[in-house]
């Protein structure tokens, strides 16, 4: 596969740099200034690549769809339960210890913009509502009967957030621990 052309790879990085900050500071507390800092780049250049911060938005929505939805947890929900727990769970404290964790983008800026924001809230919710049907997969495939899974899918989903939400708050890393023991423990409680 070929690679980008400087055009696309300068719009890639901004995209990258917009994600990270708006993760880390939040949507509204950071300015189309504090992206060109982080980024090196000259206010032409961001205005060449997008209209507004958000439309800069927009395709951070996108690419934190592409990078934990597509790319990381739909794959990996084609495993039985406990394989695709275990394995979220491992992921998560190694991104933490590499420091490259800050919660789950795809929720923290969809709480952020929810009542800001309608077309990028609407972008979060099907974001959201796709990581639903990724435990809902893995259920499946798990055996869940068919009337249970959305029920199921969703507890699980509010316990994986509600751990993250902690650990944001907090920084406790034990919170994984009891992410694992929580999600293992509907497997458990429903006889999957």
């Amino acid at each position: 596969m070929a690679k980008g052309t400087k055009g696309e790879n300068a719009k890639k990085y901004l995209i990258e740099i917009a994600a990270k900050l708006f993760l880390q500071n939040g949507y509204s507390n950071t300015g189309i200034n504090d992206i060109l800092t982080e980024a090196g780049v000259s206010k032409g250049s961001f205005y060449f690549h997008f209209s507004s911060k958000k439309d800069l938005a927009v395709e951070v929505s996108k690419h934190y769809y592409k990078i934990i939805v597509q790319n990381w947890l739909k794959p990996l929900s084609n495993n039985n339960w406990d394989i695709f727990i275990n394995k979220l769970v491992s992921d998560l404290k190694n991104f933490t210890s590499l420091g490259k964790f800050f919660g789950c983008p795809i929720v923290i800026l969809g709480l952020e913009i929810a009542f800001i924001e309608a077309d990028l809230s609407k972008m979060y919710a099907y974001s959201t509502n796709e990581l639903i049907g990724i435990f809902k997969n893995s259920l499946k495939i798990s055996k869940v009967p068919e009337d249970e899974l959305d029920s199921i899918a969703r507890k699980a989903f509010a316990l994986y957030e509600g751990h993250i939400v902690y650990y944001r708050i907090t920084k406790d890393e034990s919170a994984f621990d009891f992410m694992l023991k929580d999600l293992l423990e509907i497997e458990l409680h429903n006889n999957i």
